[in-house]
C-alpha cells in the first residue's frame, strides 16, 4: 500500500460511470494527461479497469468535471434543486 500517493477511493459505480464516458469517446481519439505520453481511448479504458495511476487520474478529472458541470461552473450559473 502507497501511503504517500493519493488515497482517494471510489466505488465501482464511480468506476463504471468514467468507463462509460471513456466509451464514448470517439474511435481513435487520444487525451494527454499533464506532460506525459498521448493515451488512446482503449489504452485510458484499460488503466480505469485496472486501477493504476493514469486510471486513478482519469477518474479524478472525470468527477472534477462533473462537480463542475452540477455546479454551473462550465455555464456560468448555479445549479439548482430539482
Amino acid at each position: 500500500m502507497d501511503s504517500c500517493k493519493n488515497t482517494i477511493q471510489y466505488d465501482e459505480s464511480v468506476k463504471e460511470l468514467v468507463l462509460a464516458r471513456l466509451e464514448t469517446l470517439p474511435t481513435g481519439a487520444v487525451i494527454s494527461i499533464g506532460s506525459g505520453k498521448e493515451l488512446t481511448k482503449d489504452e485510458l479504458i484499460k488503466s480505469v479497469q485496472e486501477g493504476n495511476e493514469v486510471g486513478k487520474k482519469m477518474i479524478e478529472i472525470e468527477m472534477s468535471f462533473l462537480r463542475s458541470l452540477k455546479e454551473g461552473v462550465l455555464y456560468g450559473s448555479s445549479s439548482s434543486s430539482n
